[in-house]
């Protein structure tokens, strides 16, 4: 029988011992030479990264510099809080709640028509720093005069949630859309008018100009900060000196913004110039996302040409925070729309207050066309 042995297995044609060392031995030789390529060109390589982390460094440094950025508060301005004061507390309704989509009981003054009439609501939102207090002489006028209100402290203002902060810009806007919610109960068929002074004016313009917007049938302006770069807008000195602004710090939690950082947006970026004696009832400070939410848009000309309801501003030729006299050459783009009525002798918080403003606001909710001429009242276009 024939033995079973293992058949020798000659190597592939041209490859031997020698080869095989000469392959191992041309990669060390190719290593090498990589390596010392590498090691050789590795700070040029590395440069741009460098360079990257040095950008971010120097960023983030900045950054931080711009957010140290002290807030100072502005010395108090007398006209303002004797303004308020004097709107007084004669009739005052108490405070009545509602519950917004995060849970938080928020706070609002109900007056309804004097008349029971249901057919009218008017929803109310003061200025800066303020509270539907100041509101009261407007709501009890719309009342008196057959108009449901509702004056209501914003969030982050009296007796709505945390002075002076919010959770996230546009926080308010989903508090109005609730709060309309709840009201339409008890007026489902009203036309329903949204007033606001001063920031609050600039914040119902924002509305306007949004999705919220197609709650409302009309709009009623009162001395509106329409923004810092507005033309209607004072110098933040002397005596329109309302409010100071931490502009550095702004600045920096706008560039965070961009980049989806949030993180620091409770930081204090506006004081306001409120006496100590109103310390315990006002807002003296917003952080940046209440700063942001509760004012007018970037973009106002754009929320007043969007805006498909019709808009009235109502303007005291006195006051001391706006620049009366500019709003016409602001407004006139949008005259189809918006109409202008100039009040003679009234200051800032007379707006909310005076006789010839309550009825040019009465008149305004209730459209009607026959127009007091005095104290510079015009005539609906």
């Amino acid at each position: 029988m024939r033995s079973l042995r293992p058949r020798a297995v000659s190597p592939p044609q041209g490859l031997n011992r020698i080869d095989l060392s000469l392959t191992i031995s041309d990669y060390s030789i190719i290593q090498s030479y990589l390596n010392k390529e590498l090691i050789m060109h590795l700070p040029t390589l590395l440069r741009p990264i460098g360079w990257a982390l040095s950008a971010a460094g120097a960023g983030a440094l900045a950054i931080a510099c711009l957010l140290a950025a002290p807030l100072s508060q502005p010395p108090v301005l007398a006209s303002v809080h004797e303004g308020a004061v004097a709107i007084g507390d004669v009739d005052r309704p108490a405070l009545s709640r509602f519950q917004a989509r995060d849970g938080t009981s928020l706070a609002y003054r109900l007056y309804p028509a004097k008349n029971g009439a249901t057919d009218r609501l008017a929803i109310v939102v003061h200025g800066s720093s303020g509270t539907s207090a100041d509101m009261h002489a407007v709501a009890k006028a719309l009342s008196d005069n057959g108009v449901a209100a509702a004056a209501i402290d914003t969030r982050g203002h009296g007796a709505s949630g945390t002075r002076g902060d919010i959770a996230y810009i546009g926080q308010l806007d989903d508090d109005l859309a609730d709060l309309v919610a709840q009201l339409r109960e008890a007026y489902p068929s009203a036309r329903l008018s949204l007033i606001g002074h001063s920031a609050g004016g600039g914040f119902a313009l924002r509305i306007a100009g949004e999705s919220e917007g197609k709650l409302f049938d009309r709009f009623v302006l009162l001395a509106p900060y329409l923004g810092y770069f507005a033309p209607t807008n004072r110098p933040s000195e002397g005596a329109g000196r309302w409010a100071d602004a931490d502009v550095p710090r702004i600045i920096a939690l706008g560039l965070l913004r961009r980049i989806g950082v949030d993180w620091a947006q409770s930081l204090p970026v506006v004081a306001f110039a409120n006496a100590p004696s109103a310390h315990k009832n006002v807002t003296s400070r917003y952080s940046y996302r209440l700063a942001t939410n509760f004012g007018p848009p970037t973009d106002w000309q754009g929320a007043f040409a969007a805006t498909a309801a019709p808009i009235e501003v109502i303007q005291g030729e006195k006051d001391e925070l706006m620049d009366a006299g500019r709003y016409q050459a602001a407004l006139e783009p949008f005259a189809g729309k918006v109409h202008l009525s100039l009040l003679a002798g009234i200051d800032h918080m007379g707006a909310v207050r005076e006789p010839a403003a309550l009825a040019a606001i009465v008149a305004a909710v209730k459209n009607d066309a026959t127009r007091l001429t005095e104290n510079g009242l015009s005539a609906f276009p």
